[in-house]
């Protein structure tokens, strides 16, 4: 990768380095971009460093590919974009969370979408907004359960951002054991392991009382994964939660409390 000097600590900061971009600076850099004109010379026009420039070319790029794309690349990415779409808005995308607010009439959309099971790919085009945000969108309503959830009842694009989250979430779950831990029993604490949080939480049900006192006994179930000390936890109390089906038992390794 070449190197500019523009980005040397031994040159002076360029005259507008630093100062907010303009629609004007927007519009120069677009025009720029799609006339060809080398990143050095709009760097050099626009008074700022090379970097900057394509920082800013990076914000205009869709949401799912910011989060995927360099920022070394983005100028480059932007340019077939743009070259390969007369309509593509890529001031569109320099806020998209401003630029795709949610409101009422969208949330109803989302909402109506989801008991219908309308397809997502045609959610994107009646919001808009990319899979991912509907997705996070749905999840925040109350709707759907996690990513899965919505791949699952409303498709996705295979490839796209959603289909990548999703297969990360099954290879996670895949390598991922629930841990119970439950203070409180006569006995003393509890550990055990088990495939599922479901699992879990059956055995938690199943090793209580139903008749146990209210914040008597108190239970997590934490994922884990090889490797990783970090994932998610829930706490439990017997109180909440179903009594136990005749036919419960998950075949649960339970953990000695020393931890031998």
């Amino acid at each position: 990768m070449s190197t500019n000097s523009q980005d040397t600590t031994s040159e002076p900061a360029p005259q507008r380095a630093g100062a907010t971009w303009s629609a004007q600076d927007s519009s120069t850099l677009l025009d720029g971009l799609r006339n060809g004109v080398p990143l050095d010379d709009l760097a050099e026009t626009l008074q700022r460093r090379v970097s900057a420039v394509q920082a800013r070319c990076k914000k205009m790029l869709p949401p799912e590919l910011q989060t995927t794309v360099l920022r070394a690349d983005a100028d480059v990415v932007l340019r077939g974009l743009l070259a390969s779409d007369p309509d593509f808005d890529a001031e569109a995308n320099l806020d998209h969370n401003t630029a795709r607010r949610w409101n009422p009439e969208r949330d109803e959309i989302l909402t109506q979408g989801w008991k219908d099971r309308r397809p997502l790919a045609e959610l994107v085009d009646a919001v808009p907004a990319s899979e991912i945000d509907i997705a996070g969108r749905l999840i925040r309503l109350g709707l759907a359960a996690d990513s899965l959830a919505v791949a699952e009842r409303l498709g996705y694009e295979p490839g796209g951002t959603l289909d990548l989250r999703c297969r990360m979430m099954r290879d996670r779950a895949a390598a991922s054991v629930w841990v119970l831990v439950v203070d409180g029993l006569p006995e003393g604490r509890h550990v055990s392991l088990h495939p599922g949080r479901g699992d879990a939480r059956d055995h938690f049900i199943a090793i209580t009382p139903a008749s146990t006192p209210a914040d008597a006994v108190v239970a997590t179930v934490a994922e884990r994964v090889l490797g990783s000390p970090r994932g998610p936890v829930e706490t439990l109390h017997r109180h909440d939660l179903p009594a136990p089906s005749p036919s419960d038992g998950d075949g649960a390794g339970e953990v000695p409390r020393n931890g031998t």
